[in-house]
């Protein structure tokens, strides 16, 4: 009696013959299967953790910094602040307005040297408001005071 392959049509002497056959070249089809789900899956997964991520990265980066009203108020009362960007003072008081330090009117004196030269500034960050010059970090309210601008 011959015994035959139903999935690839090969002929086989025994039974015990075809079942060897079916288990070593058939069985896998099944195993293969739930390994290519299971990397689907874990594929999603990452993809949508992914996006999710991506999504509050741009959720956040659109966010208006905190000090906005501060700082415009600042700009347009021409408060202007010389620093340099490898100066840590400098780094310090621009970080103390987070993502609103884009609103400053920040000159850097590396790149304005003929400028802060003629403004005499020798320590950085040197603020300038109504015409005066001051020194080194200042806090909130002190340039709140000095401006006028309300925090």
């Amino acid at each position: 009696m011959e015994f035959r392959c139903d999935s690839c049509d090969r002929d086989f002497n025994s039974e015990d013959s075809l079942n060897q056959h079916n288990l070593a070249k058939h069985a896998t089809n099944e195993k293969k299967e739930k390994i290519n789900s299971r990397k689907f899956l874990i594929f999603s997964i990452i993809i949508f953790i992914v996006v999710i991520s991506s999504f509050t990265v741009y959720s956040y980066m659109k966010k208006p910094g905190g000090y906005d009203d501060f700082t415009n108020c600042l700009t347009e009362k021409g408060v202007i602040v010389y620093g340099n960007d490898f100066c840590r003072f400098t780094n310090e008081q621009l970080n103390f307005f987070g993502k609103s330090k884009e609103n400053l009117n920040y000159i850097r004196c590396l790149d304005n040297k003929k400028l802060c030269n003629e403004k005499e500034i020798e320590i950085t960050p040197t603020w300038e408001i109504n015409g005066e010059m001051y020194e080194q970090v200042q806090d909130f309210e002190k340039l709140s005071f000095l401006s006028g601008c309300k925090l």
